[in-house]
């Protein structure tokens, strides 16, 4: 088969056009202008307005620049300067010009503003009338009104005073709130402004029906997602939260909500349309990490988040921390049912495995151990009950209430033939026999968990409260028996603007039979003391988000986990950045057996926040005031304290 193959070449006029072209373009940007702009004479608000204002006079790159146009420039300049500080409240404002060469093509225009004296208030009425009056909101919005008798006669801030009322009512319901009057009344000779500003608020609206169109999910399932009902007062911030909870759900890709307002109905009704469309059902995440609680963590997520249209999901997640070598394989299933609450089934699986050393405190002070022997603990845990969510508060919190029951297999592996250098021989394997038993526990509760966090960055405040109760006992087939009651709280609260307080305790209480071992050495005598109650369960206190100060988890019976616990802490931020913070706290706390001899560790220092888009990035220096020095240690963590 012949082929045959062309080449294009340019012609030699083509050639030349080209050429004309580029010596055209490159004399043309050697002889281009230059017209930089300068403002003196007065600084920030006034200044960026009338560097906004001018900008576009600026040249650069252009053709050569005529002393015509340069004179037409700078008068427009003049001009341009002297009215945009007008919205400002300075109606006599004047610039100069002045035109300076900087080299054989650049020319600099220095603008000298003279702003004159500025229009000031004489009168102001500021009235809300109607249903939404009486707003907290409203009336803080009145009483810091910024252009008062003898203000500077700001439009701009007249403008954003009066879109910040509108939004504030537009949040709690009041959607046909308008002004009847927004009027200044100027008088340039004299150079005051009379002010006139009437805000009616209007009939508050309400929720109307919420209609879903998507195929993903059985009809019905979501019927029960909304925080309102039909009739409750209309809320910015519940229709976030719904949002925010149609995205939960894991179900859909792409959500849009729609609000149809019938302001003209009475009550003024907001009837919702929602349009989802389903997501892919599988999606995977992966996180490597670095924390001076766990040190270097690596995780691997797999959500399937529809299993089918009754709206069941599963998690599963694998993961390894370098504290402890631990490992752990979590697998979590969620089932809705219909009834007139938001419930749901849940059924959790967990194999934790984890080293851990057999250790003896030397002394009640200090952090002096004598290791028996190195062990591994490995957990088996499978939990099954209802999940209940309640609203309260018209919707604005949620308490996560499960009531479950859960059974434990756990198994302990030490070797106690290995015994430290420091003991001489002992018949240590006849002492501690009974650590090495591996009794299942079959145990029946409830928990609850209470978020309440708003914000974002330094200003997140709010509460979160856990609690929980169990109890394990013979009577349903358990082999150990214990019964255990928990309750923690955390709390953020501004003081103004730049400071913030944030409070933290916890307490513990578990019934659980003790075993108190006696090693009778040569020289001295260690008492080991340890807990019936599956490691699970047992109480740790030290570490970033405990009693700082204090390593991670070494505060608590022997080092092996307690019956008992009780920390609290109080934290006092400052800013002093836009997302930056110095901290100072106290800490107080340990985890213990026996109540009769408790003794509260306690650490204090200081740290710093910065609040990236990943969460806060705390870093603590805290002084452990117990130990023998008072030495130093650092604690390094991401996220809110909250979650």
């Amino acid at each position: 088969m012949n082929s045959t193959k062309f080449r294009l070449r340019p012609s030699p006029l083509l050639r030349r056009a080209w050429l004309s072209l580029i010596l055209a373009a490159a004399w043309s940007g050697a002889q281009a202008d230059q017209l930089v702009i300068e403002v003196e004479g007065i600084g920030d608000p006034l200044l960026a307005n009338v560097q906004s204002r001018v900008r576009a006079l600026r040249v650069a790159g252009g053709p050569r620049l005529s002393r015509r146009r340069l004179d037409r420039l700078t008068e427009t300049a003049e001009r341009e300067a002297a009215l945009a500080l007008r919205p400002l409240g300075y109606h006599h404002a004047a610039a100069t010009g002045r035109l300076n060469p900087v080299d054989e093509n650049g020319w600099r225009l220095v603008l000298r503003v003279d702003p004159g004296p500025p229009q000031t208030v004489a009168t102001s009425l500021v009235e809300v009338t109607g249903p939404g009056s009486g707003l907290t909101e409203i009336e803080e919005w009145k009483s810091q009104w910024p252009l008062g008798p003898g203000r500077v006669m700001d439009q701009t801030v007249w403008e954003a005073q009066k879109q910040d009322a509108l939004d504030l009512l537009e949040k709690q319901g009041y959607l046909g709130a308008r002004y009847l009057e927004h009027v200044i009344e100027m008088d340039l000779d004299h150079n005051t402004a009379d002010t006139r500003l009437v805000l009616d608020t209007g009939p508050q609206a309400v929720m109307g029906t919420v209609t879903f169109e998507q195929d993903a999910v059985s009809p019905g399932i979501l019927e029960l997602l909304p925080r309102f009902a039909e009739g409750q007062a209309y809320s910015a911030w519940l229709m976030e939260r719904f949002r925010l909870d149609l995205w939960r759900t894991g179900y859909f890709k792409d959500i849009e909500i729609i609000e149809e307002r019938r302001l003209e109905d009475e009550p003024p009704t907001v009837d919702l349309v929602v349009r989802a469309t389903p997501r892919l059902p599988s999606t995977y995440q992966g996180t490597i990490g670095f924390g001076t609680d766990t040190g270097i963590r690596a995780q691997l997520f797999w959500t399937r988040h529809l299993i089918s249209e009754r709206g069941d999901s599963l998690d599963t997640g694998v993961g390894w921390q370098q504290e402890f070598n631990e490992y752990s394989l979590r697998s979590g299933y969620r089932l809705p049912r219909r009834s007139k609450a938001r419930d749901f089934w849940v059924a959790d699986f967990l194999v934790n495995r984890k080293n851990q050393d057999l250790e003896v405190r030397v002394s009640d002070l200090g952090d002096d151990f004598v290791r028996l022997s190195k062990g591994t603990i490995t957990d088996y845990s499978i939990k099954g009950g209802r999940l209940i969510i309640r609203d309260f508060s018209q919707g604005h919190q949620q308490i996560f209430e499960t009531w479950y029951g859960q059974y434990v297999y756990e198994t302990v592996s030490y070797n106690l033939g290995e015994l430290d250098d420091e003991l001489p021989v002992v018949n240590i394997e006849g002492e501690l026999a009974s650590l090495t038993e591996n009794p299942s526990a079959l145990s029946i509760g409830v928990q609850w968990d209470w978020p309440h966090i708003l914000g974002r960055g330094f200003q997140t405040v709010g509460h979160h409260h856990r609690a929980w109760l169990f109890t394990a006992q013979e009577a349903w087939g358990s082999e150990r028996e214990f019964t255990q009651a928990y309750l923690s709280s955390s709390w953020h609260r501004m003081l103004g603007q730049r400071w913030k307080l944030l409070l933290r305790g916890e307490a513990g209480y578990t019934d659980a039979a003790v075993s108190d071992i006696r090693l009778e050495l040569e020289d001295r005598t260690l008492e080991l003391s340890v807990t019936d109650l599956p490691n699970l369960y047992r109480f740790k206190a030290g570490g970033s988000r405990s009693v700082r100060g204090y390593s991670f988890e070494s505060l608590s019976t022997n080092g092996i986990g307690s019956n008992h616990i009780v920390t609290a802490s109080v934290e006092l931020e400052m800013n002093f950045l836009a997302n930056w913070s110095l901290a100072a706290f106290f800490d107080a706390g340990n985890a213990f057996n026996d109540w009769s001899d408790v003794e509260l560790r306690k650490g204090a220092g200081v740290g710093v926040r910065w609040y990236s888009i990943a969460g806060a990035i705390r870093l603590d220096f805290a002084q452990a005031l117990d130990l023998e020095g008072d030495p130093w240690r650092i604690h390094f963590t991401i996220g809110t304290p909250l979650l």
